[in-house]
C-alpha cells in the first residue's frame, strides 16, 4: 500500500509534463496500466494525432480513448477509413456501441467484436429491418422467446417468415408460443404454426388446454405426430379429464411404433390410466400381451378372465424386469409354482423384500431364496478383494464358507481375474469339479502346475487341458494322471 502511494505520488506529478507530448503519452494509456487516465490527453489532441500518425486496430484497441474521439473517428467513415476501421471494430461498451449506432448503425450493428444486448437487439430490429437480418445472421441465440415476443409485429411477421424460407423449423418450434399468441392476428404466425402442428417431429412447447383450442390443426398433430410425444403433452390432460378414447386411440399408435423399453414403459403407463371397468380395457391389456409387453398390475383382470395368459404375463414380467411391480394381493392367488418362480426372480434381481421372504410357500424354496441372497452378498464382499489388499481374515472367511458347503460357483469365478487368489485356492483346493476343470484352461501357468503336481489330475482335468490354450502342458500333465 505504502508503495502505491509512493508510485501514485510520483505519477501525479509527472503525467503532467509527459501529456506535454501527446506520441510520448500515449504509450502510458494502455488498460493494462492502472494510471492509464493520468496520462489520457485532451479528445482534440487525440484526435490531431491520430490525424497525422493513422494506427492499427490492434493499437487502438490497447489503450482508453475519450468518447468524443470515437464519435469523431466514426464520423470518417467515407474521408479516412482507415481510422474508421480501426475504431469501429473496437466497440467493446453499450456506451460506445449507442455512440456509433447514431452516426452509423449498420456498421456498428456488424462488429462481430460485440455482441447487443436485448434491449438494443429490439431496437435496432424495430428501426430497420435490414438489421434484423444482420443481427439474425450474427447472433441468432439473441432471438429467444422473450425477445421476440417483444418486438414489434411487422418485425415479428418478417422474422418468422424468414425462418420459414430457410426452414428452420426447430428455432420456430422454439417460438410456437409466440406464433400462438399471434395467430389471431397474423396470417404469417397462423400459416407457420400450422405447418408445425404438421409435423411429426414437432413437440409442442404450448400447454393441453392451449393446443385444444386449435380445432384442425390439433386433431392433425394428436394424429400425424409421433405418438410419444403425443403422449408426454396430453395423456395426462386426458386422464384428469376422461378422455380414455382419446387415451386407449394413442396406446394403439404408441404400439405400432418401434419395439423399445421406452414403447414399452409408455404403453403400461397409458394402460393404467384406463379404469378397468371401460370396455376396451381387456382388450387392450390382451393387445399389449401380444406385443410381448408384460402388465404387472394386470393379473386381476387375468385371474378372472384369461387363467391361460397369467403365466405368460409372469414371464414376461420376469424378462423385463418389472415382477417388483406385482401387488402382494396378486400374489397370494399365484399357484406354488408361480409364487417360487417369482419369489426366485425377485432375489436374483435384488428386489425381494423380506416381506415377500417370509411369504415363500415351503422350506425348500425359502432355504433357495436364502442361498441366492447369501451368494449375492459373497459376491459384494469379495469383490473388493480383487487387485486389493488380502488378509488373513478375508482368507479364513473364504475356508468357512468353504467348510459349511457355501463356497458359491460365482465366487470361484470371479477368483480367475486376480492370481494371487487362484494360487490361495490351489494352496487350499478350494475349487469344486466344475472350476477345477475351468483352472486347466485357465491363464495362470504356475498355478495349473502346482495343482497337478500337488494333487494329480483326473482324467476329465486332463481333457479340459488337451482341449484349451494349456495342451502345451499335457506331456507333463500326464505324469499326474490318476489311474
Amino acid at each position: 500500500m505504502k508503495n502505491f502511494n509512493f508510485v501514485a505520488i510520483i505519477i501525479a506529478i509527472v503525467a503532467p509534463f509527459v501529456k506535454l507530448f501527446p506520441a510520448w503519452a500515449l504509450k502510458y494509456t494502455k488498460r493494462t496500466n492502472r494510471f492509464s487516465e493520468k496520462f489520457q490527453i485532451s479528445a482534440i489532441k487525440e484526435e490531431n494525432y491520430l490525424l497525422k500518425h493513422p494506427q492499427s486496430a490492434a493499437w487502438v484497441g490497447e489503450r482508453i480513448w475519450h468518447l468524443q474521439t470515437r464519435k469523431y473517428m466514426f464520423g470518417l467513415r467515407d474521408t479516412r477509413p482507415e481510422l474508421f476501421d480501426a475504431f469501429i471494430c473496437n466497440i467493446d461498451n453499450p456506451i460506445v456501441f449507442d455512440a456509433a449506432y447514431e452516426i452509423v448503425p449498420e456498421e456498428a450493428i456488424k462488429v462481430k467484436g460485440y455482441t447487443l444486448d436485448s434491449n438494443r437487439v429490439i431496437k435496432a430490429c424495430n428501426d430497420n429491418v435490414n438489421y434484423l437480418y444482420i443481427l439474425e445472421g450474427k447472433q441468432p441465440q439473441s432471438f429467444t422467446v422473450d425477445l421476440v415476443r417483444r418486438l414489434a409485429e411487422n418485425r415479428q411477421q418478417v422474422y418468422f417468415s424468414y425462418l420459414f424460407s430457410k426452414s428452420r423449423w426447430e428455432k420456430l418450434a422454439e417460438l410456437d408460443v409466440v406464433l400462438f399468441e399471434q395467430t389471431k392476428k397474423s396470417e404469417t404466425a397462423e400459416s407457420c404454426l400450422s405447418f408445425l402442428m404438421g409435423r411429426q417431429d414437432y413437440t409442442p412447447n404450448l400447454s393441453p388446454e392451449q393446443l385444444i383450442t386449435l380445432g384442425d390443426k390439433y386433431e392433425k398433430w394428436c394424429q400425424n405426430a409421433n405418438p410419444i410425444n403425443v403422449a408426454n403433452k396430453m395423456a395426462t390432460y386426458w386422464a384428469n379429464i376422461q378422455d380414455f378414447q382419446a387415451i386407449d386411440k394413442l396406446l394403439h399408435r404408441v404400439l405400432e411404433t418401434e419395439a423399445s423399453q421406452k414403447r414399452d414403459d409408455l404403453a403400461r403407463e397409458l394402460l393404467k390410466m384406463i379404469p378397468e371397468d371401460v370396455s376396451y380395457y381387456a382388450d387392450d391389456i390382451i393387445l399389449l400381451l401380444d406385443f410381448g409387453i408384460a402388465c404387472p398390475f394386470a393379473f386381476k383382470y387375468l385371474f378372472n378372465k384369461a387363467t391361460a395368459n397369467v403365466d405368460f404375463n409372469l414371464d414376461l414380467c420376469i424378462e423385463q424386469k418389472v415382477e417388483n411391480r406385482i401387488s402382494i394381493r396378486d400374489f397370494e392367488r399365484f399357484n406354488v409354482k408361480q409364487k417360487e418362480k417369482l419369489l426366485i426372480a425377485l432375489a436374483k434381481d435384488d428386489v425381494l423384500s423380506q416381506t415377500m421372504l417370509e411369504k415363500a410357500p415351503n422350506i425348500a424354496t425359502k432355504k433357495e431364496l436364502l442361498d441366492i441372497l447369501e451368494e449375492k452378498a459373497q459376491l459384494k464382499w469379495f469383490q473388493p478383494l480383487l487387485g486389493g489388499y488380502i488378509t488373513e481374515d478375508n482368507i479364513r472367511i473364504i475356508e468357512n464358507y468353504y467348510k459349511t458347503g457355501k463356497l458359491y460357483g460365482k465366487i470361484q469365478d470371479m477368483t480367475f481375474n486376480d492370481q494371487r487368489w487362484v494360487d490361495i485356492f490351489v494352496t487350499h483346493n478350494w475349487y469344486d469339479d466344475e472350476h477345477k476343470l475351468k483352472l486347466m484352461q485357465c491363464v495362470f501357468i504356475a498355478e495349473i502346475l502346482k495343482f497337478m503336481q500337488k494333487y494329480g489330475i483326473t482324467q476329465a482335468q486332463f481333457e479340459a487341458l488337451l482341449t484349451g490354450k494349456n495342451a502345451n502342458l499335457a506331456p507333463e500333465a500326464k505324469l499326474y494322471l490318476k489311474k
